[in-house]
């Protein structure tokens, strides 16, 4: 009896350990690592999100979150990291938008082809993917920052330090030749390098955020933090900000909602974005009633 009641004690205050622990997101390393990701990740997010709202990318955006597939899914069917396919494909891809920026914004038809062409060889690439097939397309699909290792985060790291670098380059003159092409021209602004620069950074953030939304949502990130200061703040520096603290705090969110909840972390973040779009647009409307 004795025996029995001491086995209980014991189990009894495992049980509490356990749930002291779940209590206190960072006691577990992964959700360490999340943060750490997540928030290296978002800020990136946060501020190119800005330049694909004013240079109107977003479609550019969503082609390329499509075109990650492939690479995603070529890489795991070579035991490669997804993300590995995703910078590779996207880097191609993005430079190649970058140098034939207005030849692609004239023949919508032509890129929306190309792009199911992508969608369909990387769904193809998924279908001689057999081994671990679930786990792998989920991952690809919805993200999976959970699993980020200390080494993704150290790569990261570097990708952001680099996609800053050029970003603090080419952002002023970008942001000229965005609100006034003619004086920018007259200036002699080299627009398609800057245009190559700047497709070169987003196709390094895309393969980024996809590790938290995945490719199906990664639309989300790229333009909704943006859109959203947009509504409220005016000029250059002040939007970036906000952009990037909207970002952040929206992953935050969703990876800690995730946690206790159970539910995607891309689920999460992408309805806090659609719910602070809608409260701006609806702050605008009152304010212009």
């Amino acid at each position: 009896m004795l025996l029995f009641i001491l086995k209980m004690v014991n189990v009894t205050t495992v049980m509490k350990c356990h749930a002291y622990r779940r209590i206190f997101v960072f006691n577990y390393t992964f959700m360490l690592y999340a943060f750490v990701a997540g928030t290296i990740i978002a800020f990136i997010c946060g501020i190119i999100s800005f330049f694909v709202i004013i240079r109107r990318l977003s479609f550019a955006s969503h082609a390329l979150g499509h075109i990650s597939l492939t690479g995603a899914s070529g890489a795991v069917l070579l035991n490669l990291s997804a993300m590995t396919g995703q910078l590779f494909i996207n880097i191609i891809a993005g430079t190649l938008m970058g140098a034939f920026g207005d030849k692609i914004k004239k023949n919508d038809i032509a890129i929306g082809i190309v792009l199911t062409f992508f969608l369909g060889l990387g769904t193809y690439f998924l279908f001689l993917y057999q081994s671990g097939y679930s786990g792998s397309v989920m991952s690809i699909l919805v993200g999976d920052i959970l699993t980020v290792s200390l080494e993704q985060i150290y790569i990261l790291l570097g990708l952001a330090i680099f996609t800053i670098i050029v970003l603090a380059i080419i952002a002023r003159p970008l942001f000229i030749s965005s609100i006034d092409p003619v004086f920018a021209e007259s200036k002699k602004v080299p627009n398609k390098s800057l245009s190559i620069l700047l497709f070169l950074c987003i196709a390094i953030t895309v393969s980024m955020a996809c590790q938290v939304v995945g490719i199906l949502l990664v639309f989300s990130l790229l333009i909704g933090p943006a859109a959203i200061s947009t509504q409220w703040v005016d000029g250059f520096y002040k939007p970036i900000i906000l952009s990037t603290i909207i970002s952040i705090l929206t992953v935050w969110s969703g990876i800690t909602a995730a946690y206790y909840i159970d539910v995607p972390i891309s689920f999460f973040i992408t309805t806090i974005i659609c719910f602070l779009y809608l409260i701006s647009i609806a702050k605008n409307k009152l304010l212009n009633f």
